[in-house]
């Protein structure tokens, strides 16, 4: 299992540059602007570019939440998705990092786009929406350009939405199935805009991961920058609860819920406090 997803993009990341399709990969799923943004690690040996990878996730890290980021790398989301090669904790830091120029990455993962999207166009403004309109069409010129049909073959190798919500991790996971596949993409959809709506990057993002349509059991590394000892504790706890079945719906919903909760303690003590000077 040790980097199996880092491999899946690395793959992908190698047959952009050899000229052929990334969907020959087995589990490449993705929209080709993954495989495009993999190509420049694919240069390197894998063993090397696994490594740049983590060094970069940490580096990214430190730079968002210094020392704090410890608790993040110690609880069950993030240390998975280091341990396989995933991007969500990546892409996450590198947008909010970044901000409009960046964010159009996202389109590379859409479930993390769904999260971080609504907050970061807020806070832009229009002329953020204008750089990222104009990053974003870069990225996708440069798709087209390598792989003019990349459309299609993607709609062919993904899965659906059905049995990709088999291994939802966030509050879909409390629901039964038959009810799931009538109400998720409208209750999805409303929450989206609530998402725009949130001042605070935090809350805005807790709220997202929580109710997005398609998670996976490390999706909650979106959430690293407010990830703390209560939180780490609960990941863990989610893993002993499922019985290890860590891609069978563990429920890594009380992340979110647990940075939410403090959120609100949080602004409840900020309301009182003028009452008591």
């Amino acid at each position: 299992m040790w980097q199996f997803d880092f491999h899946i993009y690395y793959q992908g990341g190698r047959a952009v540059l050899a000229g052929l399709s990334p969907y020959a990969v087995d589990g490449f799923f993705h929209p080709y602007l993954m495989a495009v943004l993999w190509a420049p690690l694919a240069l390197l040996p894998e063993p090397v570019a696994y490594w740049v990878y983590i060094a970069g996730c940490v580096g990214l890290l430190w730079r968002a939440t210094r020392w704090r980021g410890v608790w993040a790398l110690i609880s069950f989301p993030v240390l998975f998705g280091l341990f396989v090669g995933q991007v969500d904790l990546p892409m996450a830091l590198g947008i909010a990092w970044g901000g409009p120029w960046i964010l159009p990455a996202a389109l590379a993962r859409p479930q993390l786009g769904f999260v971080v999207a609504p907050w970061v166009l807020r806070q832009s403004g229009w002329r953020g929406l204008g750089k990222a309109a104009l990053s974003g069409a870069a990225l996708l010129l440069v798709c087209f350009l390598l792989r003019p049909n990349w459309v299609s073959e993607w709609r062919a190798a993904v899965p659906t939405l059905v049995e990709y919500s088999r291994h939802d991790s966030n509050l879909y996971w409390l629901i039964s199935r038959s009810v799931k596949d009538q109400f998720v993409l409208s209750l999805s959809a409303l929450v989206l805009l609530a998402g725009f709506a949130m001042r605070q990057r935090r809350d805005s993002w807790a709220v997202l991961h929580l109710l997005t349509p398609v998670t996976n059991v490390y999706s909650a590394s979106v959430l690293a920058e407010w990830i703390g000892p209560l939180e780490v504790a609960l990941s863990w706890a989610a893993i002993f609860f499922v019985g290890g079945q860590i891609h069978n719906g563990a429920p890594m919903f009380g992340v979110g819920l647990a940075i939410l909760v403090y959120a609100g303690l949080e602004a409840y003590r900020a309301k009182l406090a003028p009452r008591g000077k």
